[in-house]
Formats: structure tokens, C-alpha cells, sequence
């Protein structure tokens, strides 16, 4: 067998090939090269950024335990130092002017409120001293280390409030012993601020017959009647009140030029007059 050599025929059959067949080896070479390069990035991609979070995670565990361990740390020394006896209450200053409240009593209550300068309750602390007797209100500050600033304002009585209390010029009732002479209050339970309100207004309406008022009665149903210091009483009844003592005054001159009223009473509930009942009048 004759074998032919044609110089440059490897060359020649190679580009007489079409260019899809040329190519297509290429391409799809590159191809596959290029999506699995991509995928390997992808992934070396999608692994760099979960590292990095978790170590971010992880770091602020750590911070946040480490903090709420120094937080507690913190929170126990406080309370170890809050218990040291150098913070219990030994001392207390009373300040105000007292003329009824015991200033001493006020200061051995203090000394043994519950708690210490830290853990005081000021509020249950002062309503425990507003139960001592004549007190009617307590401010407390804490003094450091171990001490209270008492702060009182006493009971000013304006009228016995029935037996067995009083009545201060707020129209609060409490229970208090004392003896000096005061007006009488009989009413309805509440009514102290009007039934004081009203004793002002009667003693400067009697004023120019010089005269005051000894006992204010308020029934249910809202009648006034006023016992005089001359042993006079008035009946004033619910209405206008005020316009009918101001028109007995007008003429109390004339009614009791020559006699005593001493056990009268004057009835002035009539719209166009009065009545006088001369239970014991005298010449």
C-alpha cells in the first residue's frame, strides 16, 4: 500500500472543518469551566459570611453574661452594704410648731420605724405617726447616714365634734382630749367643712349685738339651729339662713331691751316675722 503524505493536510482538514465543530469543544469547555468556578465561589462566599456571624454571636453572649454577672455582682454588694447597722434609723429631728403634739413621743416612733436609710417606706412611716394624738399631718427626709427630719403640723381644734372628739378649721374630726371652751357641732357625718364654714359666717353676723355662737345643730334634713353664749337659741330652718339671722340682729336691741333671753327661743322660719317663745324671760 502506497501511502500518499500531502504536506499541511492536518492543518487544511482542521480548518476545513465546519466552525460549530471547531467551537462547540471551546464552548462548552468554558462553560462547564465557568459554572463550577461560580459555584465554588458561591460557596467559599455563603461559608465567609456564616463564620463571621457566629463569632459575632458568640462575642455578644459573652459581652451580655459578662454584664449581667457584674450587674448582680453590683446588686449584691448594694444590698450588703444597705444592711451594714451603721444605716439603721438612731436618730430623728422634729421640726414644727407644737403646742400639743409630745415632740418626744414623735421622736421614739421615728427612731423605730421599719427599715433603715435605704429601705425606708416614708409613707407608712408617716402614717404610722399621724396616729399619734394632736398630729395632723408628717413630712419625712432621711438624714444621712442614720437619721429622719420629722416635719408635723399640729391639730388646731375649732369645735367639740359631739361627746367625745373635735373638729379642726379643715372640718376633719379627731379624737383628742382637751378642755378649754369650744363651740358644740351636732350634724351629720361629712358635714364638718360646711358646719365650720357656716360658725364663721354666724359669729360675724352677730357681730353688733356682740355675740357669738356656742352650739350649731345640722339635722338630716339640713335645718340649722344655733345655741347663743347668752343661752339664746335661734331656729334658722334650711333656707336663706344667713338673710333671716341678719334680719333677727336688725332688731335683737328692741326684742331684748329690758329682759334677758336667757332659755328663749326665737323661731325664725316665718317669712314675714318670727316667733318668741320666753321660756324664761326676765325684767
Amino acid at each position: 500500500m502506497t501511502v500518499l503524505t500531502i504536506p499541511g493536510w492536518k492543518s487544511w482538514a482542521r480548518r476545513g472543518r465546519p466552525a460549530q465543530e471547531q467551537e462547540a469543544p471551546v464552548r462548552l469547555g468554558r462553560r462547564k469551566g465557568t459554572t463550577m468556578g461560580t459555584r465554588r465561589r458561591e460557596d467559599r462566599s455563603a461559608g465567609g459570611l456564616w463564620l463571621p456571624s457566629l463569632r459575632h454571636t458568640v462575642v455578644l453572649a459573652a459581652k451580655s453574661a459578662a454584664a449581667g454577672l457584674a450587674l448582680l455582682l453590683v446588686l449584691a454588694l448594694m444590698g450588703w452594704v444597705a444592711q451594714r447597722p451603721m444605716f439603721q434609723i438612731k436618730r430623728a429631728v422634729v421640726t414644727g410648731d407644737l403646742q400639743q403634739v409630745d415632740r418626744e413621743l414623735v421622736a421614739k416612733r421615728a427612731r423605730t420605724v421599719r427599715g433603715n436609710f435605704f429601705t425606708v417606706d416614708l409613707q407608712a412611716a408617716a402614717a404610722e405617726l399621724r396616729t399619734i394624738p394632736w398630729v395632723r399631718s408628717v413630712r419625712l427626709r432621711r438624714l444621712w447616714p442614720n437619721g429622719l427630719e420629722v416635719q408635723v403640723e399640729e391639730q388646731h381644734p375649732t369645735a367639740h365634734w359631739g361627746d367625745d372628739a373635735l373638729i379642726n378649721a379643715q372640718g376633719e374630726v379627731f379624737a383628742a382630749d382637751y378642755n378649754a371652751a369650744l363651740p358644740r357641732f351636732d350634724g351629720p357625718a361629712g358635714s364638718g367643712p360646711e358646719m365650720v364654714q357656716a360658725l364663721a359666717q354666724f359669729d360675724q353676723e352677730l357681730a353688733p349685738v356682740k355675740r357669738q355662737v356656742e352650739a350649731v345643730d345640722l339635722s338630716e334634713r339640713g335645718a340649722w339651729t344655733l345655741r347663743l353664749d347668752n343661752g339664746l337659741t335661734i331656729a334658722l330652718g334650711r333656707e336663706k339662713i344667713h338673710e333671716r339671722l341678719q334680719r333677727f340682729v336688725g332688731v335683737y336691741g328692741v326684742v331684748f331691751q329690758n329682759s334677758s333671753p336667757q332659755g328663749a327661743t326665737v323661731d325664725l322660719r316665718y317669712p314675714n316675722g318670727f316667733a318668741l317663745r320666753a321660756a324664761d324671760l326676765r325684767g
